[in-house]
């Protein structure tokens, strides 16, 4: 049986590597959209420094230990899912609009 103290210390790791996942996810998803939106590429290049930090914190849950196999896999489904999520869904944006662009122009 674990003593509190190692309890305590595998939740704060678990929730330093999950916090991290799930905000630099966002931010890396945000940043990328903005920047191709407004047309600045120093915003999406700032956003692949969120993506590499994505990364560290699946890295982080799956080397640590904490998870069983079935977590393990879903992270690492997860991270590689959300590395090219932005990516594609820009593209299907894109992809949206000339469709419907080229219908309304005949």
């Amino acid at each position: 049986m674990q003593s509190n103290h190692e309890v305590a210390q595998a939740l704060s790791v678990m929730i330093t590597y999950g916090f991290t996942f799930v905000f630099s996810a966002g931010m890396y998803a945000s940043l990328y959209a903005a920047g191709r939106i407004a047309r600045k590429p120093y915003l999406v290049r700032l956003s692949y420094f969120f993506a590499a930090l994505l990364v560290w914190g699946v890295v982080g849950m799956l080397t640590s230990g904490q998870l069983d196999t079935f977590w393990s896999l879903l992270m690492l489904f997860a991270g590689a899912v959300y590395l090219f999520l932005p990516q594609m869904t820009w593209w299907a944006v894109e992809a949206f609009h000339r469709h419907h662009i080229s219908v309304e122009r005949g």
